[in-house]
């Protein structure tokens, strides 16, 4: 891995949204390849809690994240249960707990304030406030980079 680089760190509406709505696989293959080589080189990483939201649905994209589990997957050690016990102290209805949604946010925020300078969060939520929080506004007052599938496309620079 460059020295610098950026380490991704995905929310499962990033996953979805690139998988269903934007960029299907099979239309879409040499995006999936790039994808794959992110996760080979250790650079794109989720939270066991977001392979967990992806396994509720059980349909293509929990068939494609199981294959990468080992690859891409992030136990939750103590730094990262530090860092969501502090967030969702500061934060706490980041997780709509009447929903059952959004379970898996803190735990993408809190994998990258808990790693290194080079993690930058992807997620397709927008928006959020102090009594709304969503992923962007909440790595907004945490000094992270939040940004879309789209914009990590550009960011590695490539086309198809």
């Amino acid at each position: 891995m460059a020295e610098g680089a950026a380490i991704y760190c995905i929310d499962s509406s990033s996953l979805i949204h690139a998988s269903k709505r934007a960029y299907p696989p099979r239309r879409f293959p040499r995006l999936w390849s790039e994808i794959d080589e992110l996760i080979a080189s250790e650079r794109l990483i989720v939270s066991i809690e977001v392979y967990n939201e992806i396994k509720k649905k059980d349909d293509e994209m929990y068939a494609w994240i199981k294959e990468r589990k080992e690859a891409m997957c992030r136990d939750i050690d103590d730094a990262v249960q530090a860092q969501v016990i502090r967030l969702m102290r500061t934060y706490p209805r980041l997780v709509d707990t009447k929903k059952g949604k959004s379970g898996g946010d803190p735990f993408v925020i809190g994998h990258a304030l808990a790693s290194n300078p080079y993690f930058v969060v992807v997620s397709e939520e927008k928006g959020g406030s102090e009594n709304s929080p969503k992923i962007p506004f909440v790595c907004e007052q945490e000094g992270l980079r939040c940004i879309n599938i789209l914009t990590l496309i550009e960011e590695e620079d490539w086309s198809f």
